[in-house]
């Protein structure tokens, strides 16, 4: 077996350490190199500051094989990644002259004259490859020295990833270092915690603990659990015969391989039983909704949905009697199981999912935090409880990903008798 490349990644932009913007970069080059037979094995989010990025690239480029830097190319004079990656390898730049004509055309296209400082996008360390940027004005660069390879990608995820993808991996396939994806695989739980997934599996996998890595990660209501073998001895029919193991005793808990989601594998069982489904919300606004039409072809089972905020909108273009609304109030099981009935009636599916809750920072009869699920189906109603404690972005999160559980889990009891088969496979 090969000697396993060490893979560090520089995440460069004020951005990241404020809080104004989620490191994207992060989630997609990790999952990339993975599949490819690479670990990445640190990230560093660091600042626009020249000697910040210089030692923090110094210490990547000791320490590892491969070190991919994202962002930081741009025209202003925050964009110091260039500057401080030649101070740091003591190389000069090179103004190139072909990257200048296709700025210089990029604009001109546009009707624009080119902005001077963007020729200093222009600047190539002494001894790099020019990575084509087809999506904007700055090139990556592609550097081997000294047994290590140093890849230089923009900021803008519209750039970065067809360049890793078109460009970057290409490369690394040539010189052996993407050697194909290890074998893994991945188990989409929902509706337990993470500590419960990983204490009742506990027994399965640990047979093969010096085989399989095991990694959970838990988010709003889901634990994914990622399988992957750690040397050649593993078979992929070694892999199949675990997983499938672990499905079984998680039961009702395992939603399906891979990271589809949650809305989808529902979407395929109502269509595989040709039912029909609408929704109905209240402090999620339209989140529930969003799942379903996030997906492709939803149409032919998702039919509509209506965001019913205030109580007379409950009542008046819902239908929600007013009488459950004065007795219970509109954050009630009652009115949740109201709701999905009557929006089963106002659409005239098969099933119908309602939320109704405090989603915060303040409460009414009950916390902040607490929310109700109904559902209607052909074979009965029912409703759900549920509190979470957090802001108010993760308490509708949560409620959406609570009453996608609450109908699956009614599925496969009802109707769905082949549930594992048909999951979303990844």
């Amino acid at each position: 077996m090969p000697l396993q490349k060490k893979v560090e990644l520089l995440s460069l932009g004020d951005e990241l350490l404020a809080g104004i913007r989620v490191n994207t970069h992060l989630t997609y080059l990790g999952e990339m190199l993975a599949r490819n037979g690479l670990d990445l094995l640190r990230n560093q989010e660091l600042p626009d500051d020249l000697e910040a990025i210089r030692s923090g690239f110094l210490g990547a480029w000791e320490r590892a094989d491969l070190v991919i830097t994202t962002g930081g190319l741009g025209p202003t004079s925050d964009d110091l990644t260039m500057d401080a990656l030649a101070l740091a390898l003591g190389r000069g730049m090179r103004m190139d002259a072909a990257v200048e004509e296709a700025i210089r055309e990029r604009f001109a296209r546009r009707g624009w004259s080119t902005p001077e400082n963007n020729l200093r996008q222009c600047r190539i360390l002494e001894g790099a490859t020019v990575l084509p940027n087809p999506e904007g004005t700055a090139p990556g660069q592609w550097l081997e020295a000294d047994g290590r390879i140093l890849v230089v990608l923009p900021g803008p995820t519209h750039e970065m990833q067809p360049m890793f993808e078109n460009e970057v991996l290409s490369r690394l396939r040539e010189k052996g270092w993407a050697t194909g994806a290890r074998l893994c695989t991945q188990l989409r739980t929902s509706g337990a915690g993470e500590s419960q997934i990983a204490q009742d599996l506990a027994p399965i996998l640990a047979p093969f603990d010096r085989k399989v890595r095991v990694a959970y990660c838990a988010h709003n209501g889901l634990v994914d659990v990622r399988l992957t073998a750690t040397g050649d001895e593993t078979t992929e029919d070694d892999m199949k015969s675990l997983a499938h193991a672990c499905c079984e005793r998680l039961g009702d808990s395992f939603a399906g391989y891979g990271d589809c989601p949650m809305a989808a594998i529902i979407l395929r069982q109502l269509r595989n039983l040709n039912r029909t489904l609408s929704v109905a919300e209240s402090c999620t606004g339209g989140l529930l909704a969003a799942r379903f039409t996030d997906v492709a072809g939803a149409s032919k089972v998702f039919v509509g949905g209506l965001v019913c905020y205030r109580n007379d909108i409950k009542e008046n273009l819902l239908g929600v009697p007013g009488c459950i609304l004065e007795q219970h109030g509109a954050v009630s099981a009652e009115c949740a199981v109201a709701m999905a009935t009557a929006s089963a009636e106002v659409f005239e599916t098969d099933y119908a999912l309602s939320i109704t809750g405090y989603a915060g920072p303040e409460g009414g009869r009950e916390p902040a935090g607490t929310v109700y699920v109904g559902l209607h189906s052909p074979v009965g109603v029912w409703s759900q409880k549920v509190f979470h404690a957090g802001s108010r972005g993760a308490v509708r999160e949560r409620a959406v990903n609570v009453a996608l559980d609450f109908l699956r889990r009614k599925l496969r009891q009802y109707e769905v008798h082949d549930f594992l088969d048909s999951c979303c496979q990844g």
